[in-house]
């Protein structure tokens, strides 16, 4: 496969002398166009152009079994063990290890066979990388125990304390926690904001010179946001698995990131400032920084990278023989009926007596077992990354030229016994599309005296993909002989019939332990769980380093082209630079720092933090409640919408090819309803399936035609 390009026309960068990124030079949601040459699909996104996101692309999963999850989270467990990567050969301890399986419904000898083949060969890649993937299907979280060095972990305690020390008054506790959450480093302080923030329209912003060029630069132009809603006029079309929807995707700010670059020997280093930390001041911190970065990459490489759908567990589809009786049950006797005339309706067959038909399906019914679907013959990941399509990706490689840009937070949870618990977060991707965040890393640093935590993760099931696993189509849903289908679809997905948020997925969980580094991309929501005190008597306390890495494909406006908004950094350098400034007491010279507007003063700087928060809060329970109400699995027919599309589906073989092609319907009377057709375009195929959308929101299917074999054209 060729290599992806490096300058997509539309990543932004520097044209007739003049920057030119999205919100500056370019309309702020100008998005890389998408291409066939040489693209691989990835959650919609084509991956020589840009990396998936999950608000910008369909996200939705094709659904991931009860089984396989389950295993997903034997695997997870397994990998925490001490020296699991050398347990993992011995026999007696592998043996040991299935007694532990029994926490789980229906895991069977074969999915722990295919668990402990994917363990030793995990083992192999963990003793030659420190790191290990966990909840890998179509996304990939990775883990490491061991990534960041002990000293290194010392200096970053060290380097971070020095922004904890500090008078209280001075303290950033984040707004909203209860006083739990304090901010060392946090970039919704003085972020980016259109039409206030300015940028230099050539060069770039020193690094250690940053404090002298404050108040430099053009004003970005201001973003128009609708009066009665979150969302930016003529919004971008999103999707969280369900039906695409208008929502709030963007806003009038950005977080800015640091510009890293790679020198001579690969590693990275920090060439723009840290938004919020001083370079002079923070020198340290910056170093250390570099090196975490340095010892993330390979973790993202792996969360980022795309070679196949890492499904253990599939079914091509469901049907009422999904079902079937346990060993040695007895069905109903035989009984002829006394008013049974054999001379007149000849020998009695009792599967032609409605009378017996009920009695038998009630007694299934109360004795039927689930068919228990067994994982595919494992495949070696060395088969999987070299099939057509694999596109691995070498950050230090592939933008070695270019670099990276990354958005760094530090933050802190403290615990007392006036205030033992910490409730967890919510839901959430990281940024709006502002950012173009591709990709997170975190790392917990420092831990005292709290309880195990984990982080969640989910994703929502594509309604279409899920729909289309039933392969038949009842006009009778309630009818006995049809809805095994979907509740065996049901059983095996974890879903629940027009239950909304029934086609959103918990994926599993990682836990949070001191001195692991986590990766993963920005198509999966994740959630802190909740903890507390673990001796309610004393104070305990997380600390965590969040890195959010940035679509090297799409370059934003960064601390590079952002000079310092900060009127403390202003000030400080005016009062050095200036020398009638250097000796005016004090307080004079604060009153007179005081009366000037621009840069920000911290007040006006948390001001603007509670309006991007009140944004992004609004943008988040937009997704979720998006993804909850759209997220239903709903089998029965119903009245089409009559202004609603009709989505044709071609269905070659096993092969399910979603043709986007968009057909109005009249809706009519009845189960089926009546269409008018238009010539569409078709593939060669076995059969057409025809999808309606309801009025409620469900898929539901209208219908089916055959095509000939070959046929270019064909008339609905």
């Amino acid at each position: 496969m060729s290599a992806l390009p490096l300058e997509p026309a539309m990543a932004g960068g520097v044209s007739d002398g003049r920057i030119k990124l999205p919100g500056f030079g370019l309309p702020l949601k100008e998005m890389p166009e998408r291409t066939t040459k040489d693209a691989v699909v990835k959650w919609g996104a084509f991956t020589d152009i840009r990396l998936p996101h999950a608000i910008a692309d369909w996200c939705g999963s094709s659904g991931v079994m009860v089984y396989e999850r389950n295993m997903l989270d034997f695997m997870s467990q397994i990998t925490d063990k001490p020296s699991w990567d050398d347990k993992v050969f011995d026999e007696t301890i592998v043996n040991k290890w299935l007694q532990e399986t029994a926490q789980y419904q229906d895991f069977t000898d074969a999915m722990f066979d295919y668990c402990i083949k994917e363990l030793r060969e995990k083992a192999k890649k963990f003793k030659e990388t420190g790191m290990v993937a966990v909840i890998d299907t179509e996304a990939t979280v990775v883990k490491s125990d061991c990534a960041v060095p002990l000293e290194l972990r010392d200096a970053l305690r060290a380097a971070a304390f020095r922004l904890e020390d500090i008078p209280d008054h001075h303290k950033d506790w984040h707004p909203g926690s209860g006083d739990k959450v304090l901010n060392l480093l946090h970039p919704s302080l003085f972020p980016l904001v259109y039409g206030r923030t300015k940028v230099l329209p050539t060069g770039r912003v020193p690094l250690a010179a940053c404090s002298e060029h404050s108040g430099e630069g053009e004003l970005t132009e201001p973003v128009e946001i609708s009066k009665d809603t979150t969302m930016i006029l003529n919004p971008t079309v999103i999707s969280w698995g369900g039906d695409r929807e208008y929502m709030a995707a963007w806003d009038e700010f950005q977080w800015l990131p640091s510009d890293v670059h790679f020198k001579e020997g690969g590693n990275v280093e920090i060439v723009s400032y840290i938004n919020n930390l001083h370079p002079a001041h923070h020198e340290d911190l910056y170093r250390v920084l570099e090196q975490i970065v340095d010892r993330s990459i390979p973790l993202w490489n792996e969360a980022i990278s795309w070679f196949q759908d890492r499904i253990r567990i599939k079914v091509e589809g469901t049907s009422d023989e999904d079902y079937c009786r346990p060993e040695g049950a007895q069905s109903p006797a035989r009984e002829i009926p006394a008013d049974w005339d054999e001379e007149k309706n000849g020998m009695y067959d009792e599967t032609l007596d409605p009378r017996y038909r009920e009695r038998y399906e009630e007694w299934f019914e109360s004795v039927k077992v689930l068919a228990m679907p067994e994982p595919y013959p494992y495949t070696p990941f060395s088969e999987t990354t070299s099939l057509p399509g694999a596109c691995p990706i070498d950050l230090r490689e592939r933008f070695k030229d270019r670099g990276l840009q990354i958005i760094f937070k530090l933050a802190n949870i403290h615990l007392t016994p006036d205030k033992p618990e910490y409730e967890g977060g919510t839901w959430h991707v990281e940024g709006a599309l502002n950012e173009h965040i591709c990709a997170t890393a975190l790392y917990y640093y420092d831990e005292e005296n709290i309880t195990d935590s984990q982080l969640s993760f989910r994703q929502s099931i594509a309604e279409e993909d899920i729909m289309m696993i039933p392969q038949q189509v009842p006009s009778i849903p309630s009818s006995p002989d049809t809805q095994d289908q979907y509740s065996s679809c049901e059983a095996y997905y974890g879903i629940r019939h027009n239950e909304p948020g029934s086609l959103v997925q918990v994926l599993g969980s990682v836990a949070t332990r001191a001195g692991r580094l986590l990766a993963f991309p920005n198509v999966l929501q994740h959630r802190v769980s909740p903890f507390r005190l673990a001796d309610p008597s004393r104070p305990g306390h997380r600390k965590i380093l969040a890195m959010f890495l940035v679509d090297p494909h799409v370059r934003v406006i960064s601390t590079a082209n952002v000079p310092p908004q900060r009127r403390d950094w202003w000030a400080e350098e005016l009062r050095r630079s200036v020398p009638r400034l250097t000796t005016l007491p004090s307080e004079i010279f604060n009153q007179i720092i005081s009366e000037v507007e621009e840069p920000w003063g911290l007040e006006e700087a948390k001001r603007i933090r509670r309006d991007l928060m009140d944004r992004r809060g609004a943008m988040n329970d937009e997704i979720n409640e998006n993804m909850m109400e759209n997220g239903r699995y709903a089998s029965t027919q119903a009245q089409l919408d009559p202004a609603g599309p009709l989505i044709i589906y071609m269905q070659l073989g096993t092969t399910l090819l979603k043709a986007r092609t968009v057909m109005a319907l009249r809706a009519g009377r009845g189960a089926l309803p009546s269409t008018q057709w238009r010539r569409v375009y078709c593939v060669p195929v076995d059969a057409l399936r025809f999808r309606g959308r309801t009025q409620g929101g469900a898929l539901v299917d209208v219908g089916r035609c055959r095509c000939g074999e070959g046929r270019g054209e064909g008339e609905g």
